[in-house]
């Protein structure tokens, strides 16, 4: 083997390395951005029910008053 292919398969392994971790980081952003979507929509739904349990109190006050 000469001193190019020597050169050349050094390189491709190691960006073949990198390119599995940047694959890997992709993975994980992915699930964490998934994680803190479904937190979002469940505090979502959490704040709209407190929503509608004020307003109906807020009701209840006022027939009360």
């Amino acid at each position: 083997m000469n001193y190019n292919a020597q050169f050349w398969k050094s390189k491709a392994v190691t960006r073949n390395a990198e390119n599995k971790e940047l694959k890997k980081r992709i993975k994980e952003i992915k699930n964490g951005r998934e994680k803190w979507k479904v937190k979002y929509k469940l505090k979502s739904v959490e704040a709209l029910k407190c929503k509608n349990e004020i307003s109906s109190i807020k009701k209840k006050i006022e027939k009360i008053l």
